[in-house]
């Protein structure tokens, strides 16, 4: 079973709810750590952790810390 998804405004896939989002983040972790088990290391592999709201109204998964992030909004 899959999320439902579109492509937004910005080009990222827009899963419409922050309730898919959370869902299909659930299933690209655990997509990531079967790919890095079966590899031997997860080492270099890029992980989804968060879900964050797009300035278009979309919700889109990213890799980035929150921490990160805000240290970047921050220097703007």
């Amino acid at each position: 079973m899959t999320c439902d998804w579109k492509t937004c405004k910005c080009g990222k896939r827009d899963f419409m709810s922050s309730r898919n989002a959370e869902k299909a983040l659930g299933r690209a972790q655990a997509k990531r750590s079967r790919r890095g088990d079966a590899a031997g290391s997860r080492r270099g592999l890029k992980i989804e952790h968060r879900v964050h709201a797009c300035d278009f109204g979309g919700f889109h998964l990213t890799s980035e810390s929150r921490a990160s992030f805000e240290n970047r909004a921050v220097c703007k």
